[in-house]
Order: C-alpha cells, then sequence, then structure tokens
C-alpha cells in the first residue's frame, strides 16, 4: 500500500472505530483509561465526569497519549498477534458538555443518551488527531506483525 492510500485508511480508522486507551500522567504516575469515543477525523470526543482522575490529570498537564486497538477480521483472534494499533501523542482539552462542536461530533451516542439521563456532571476530553500518527499492523499481513520492523509504519497525515 502507498503512503498516500495508507493516509486515508488511518483517517477512516480514526473516524470508524470507538474505542480507544486514553493516557495521562499525575506527576510522574501514568494512568490510562479506556473510553468510548467519536471522531470526525481531526478532533475525537470522549464523554465523561467532571471530576475523573483523567480530567484532573488533563488540567494539571494536557499531553496525553493515545492507542486505538484494531482487530483485523475473524482470524486475528485465532492466531497468536497483537492487536493491530494506531497510536500517537498529542493535547487534550477539557470543554463544557454544552460545547457545540463536542455534541455535533459525538452526535450518535448523544441519540442514544437523550433516551436515557446522562450524568450532570458530563464534560467533554477534546484530542486533536496530530500529524503523526504510528502505526501497527496497518496494512499488513496478520503473519507480519509479528516482524515490528515490518508492521510499524509512521504516517504524517497532513502535508
Amino acid at each position: 500500500m502507498n503512503m498516500k492510500d495508507l493516509k486515508e485508511k488511518v483517517r477512516k480508522m480514526i473516524r470508524k472505530k470507538m474505542w480507544l486507551v486514553l493516557s495521562t500522567l499525575d506527576g510522574d504516575t501514568p494512568y490510562s483509561s479506556v473510553m468510548v469515543y467519536q471522531s470526525d477525523g481531526e478532533t475525537i470526543i470522549c464523554q465523561t465526569g467532571e471530576n475523573t482522575l483523567k480530567v484532573n490529570n488533563i488540567r494539571k498537564n494536557n499531553k496525553v497519549a493515545i492507542t486505538i486497538p484494531i482487530r483485523k477480521n475473524f482470524f486475528h483472534k485465532l492466531i497468536p498477534a497483537p492487536p493491530a494499533e494506531l497510536h500517537f501523542t498529542t493535547i487534550a482539552e477539557i470543554k463544557p458538555f454544552n460545547d457545540e462542536e463536542s455534541r455535533k461530533i459525538f452526535v450518535k451516542f448523544l441519540k442514544y443518551g437523550e433516551k436515557n439521563e446522562l450524568p450532570q456532571d458530563s464534560i467533554w476530553i477534546s484530542i486533536k488527531v496530530p500529524n503523526r500518527v504510528t502505526t501497527y499492523g496497518i496494512a499488513v499481513p496478520l503473519l507480519k506483525m509479528r516482524k515490528p520492523l515490518l508492521a510499524r509504519k509512521i504516517v504524517h497525515l497532513y502535508p
């Protein structure tokens, strides 16, 4: 796969997937949280409570690491190989729950949420997708994922 096609595949995966691992720091101590997200391909939006550890950590240090795990296909469950993934470091921003840009991106889950009462202290974590995204196992045959030098690529999403 050429780099132009790989860039588009990465953008599409970011828009399509809905689970990520958000890693933050509290001083020298790292913390990770699995979160549901929605994305327009440039911004990732997660909903959480206002006084969670991850939000408090972001308020102190807005540098975060993101991992988006990807199961390639049914055989990926049978072959002992790690999941494919996208990962990057970037900046996160805390936004109020009435933020219109965040609500537009997260609309699929908000439709569900309108049927159920959402916590009053909900806020958004807005994560900018950076130019540099590292891939592992994307556009690589499943059995080659065991060879890190073949499985890992660095993609620059913007010119």
